[in-house]
């Protein structure tokens, strides 16, 4: 169970329903329907939860500091409920800093084939800072089976993320006392069968379908309401920027309307700067012509 929960959680987005029901029915066929029960109920992480499974899968160095950085948190904040504050702040910010750090690894990273949008990455950075504080999700996300995420505020949505976690320590506890109530004769193989009539077998997976189902289709729902509201930020950014790329558009008509008139009128002082030239040629001329003219003149009265 705990090796098939990490094959799931480690899974591309897309994939995690399909392969988690099969593997449910297929451990159904073998007969180990407790381990099914409990696999099946695996809840389908979150884009953003899927992204923090993903890192902490891959960056062990990331994922140590940050469960360091959120440990050394809790101790600093229970020091300074005690009296002694003098380590929160240090703690405060290595915490940020391991945070950061684990974001920047999730940025690459893309759920169901999509980039992580900035709604994702807000619901990430607000789940990293609500695990840095509560054993339960760091538990969670140092297995790399985060389901869920943080809400606004930190605050942590049922089902409790420490159920994923758990599900297959359960699974196997129960699995192995099984055996021992048998030997003690307090659950007969047959006995423990016949107590379970099919057609309530049925309503029961039909039951934890129906939840699954209520589950996604909750899941899903934030993340179009978040997809909206990225939408309607992308909308009014759009706006802005036409308006500014309109605004320069018009700067630059008349800009190029002042140029053509500088370089019209450039045009024009050069045709008269030659037009000038040439008459100081001629005047240069007709001086020394008559310059000629006046030695001439000169010469024949001496």
């Amino acid at each position: 169970m705990a090796d098939e929960a990490d094959r799931l959680y480690g899974l591309p987005l897309e994939d995690f329903v399909s392969e988690r029901d099969a593997a449910a029915k297929a451990l159904r066929r073998a007969g180990d329907r407790d381990t099914a029960d409990a696999l099946a109920k695996l809840p389908k992480p979150t884009p953003a939860a899927w992204a923090a499974n993903q890192v902490a899968r891959t960056e062990p160095e990331i994922l140590d500091a940050f469960l360091a950085s959120g440990t050394a948190l809790r101790e600093a904040q229970e020091a300074a409920l005690a009296g002694d504050a003098s380590s929160l702040r240090e703690a405060t910010r290595a915490q940020r800093a391991a945070v950061e750090a684990f974001m920047a690894a999730a940025q690459p990273l893309q759920p169901a084939g999509r980039k992580l949008s900035r709604a994702m990455s807000d619901r990430l950075r607000t789940t990293l800072l609500a695990a840095a504080g509560n054993e339960e999700l760091s538990d969670a996300l140092a297995e790399g089976r985060l389901a869920l995420e943080a809400e606004a505020g930190g605050a942590w949505p049922p089902p409790d993320q420490a159920d994923v976690a758990a599900a297959p320590r359960r699974a196997k506890a129960k699995a192995a006392a099984r055996p021992a109530k048998r030997a003690e004769g307090r659950e007969p193989v047959r006995a423990t069968r016949k107590a379970k009539p099919r057609d309530e077998a049925a309503e029961r997976e039909a039951a934890e379908a129906k939840e699954r189902e209520r589950a996604e289709h909750e899941a899903a729902k934030r993340e179009r309401e978040a997809l909206e509201r990225e939408l309607r930020e992308a909308r009014g950014a759009l706006k802005v920027r036409e308006r500014a790329l309109a605004a320069a558009e018009k700067d630059v008509r008349r800009a190029e309307h002042r140029l053509q008139a500088a370089l019209a009128e450039a045009e024009d002082a050069r045709v008269e700067a030659e037009a000038m030239q040439k008459v100081l040629g001629e005047a240069r001329e007709a001086v020394d012509a008559t310059r000629d003219e006046v030695a001439r003149l000169g010469e024949r009265l001496d």
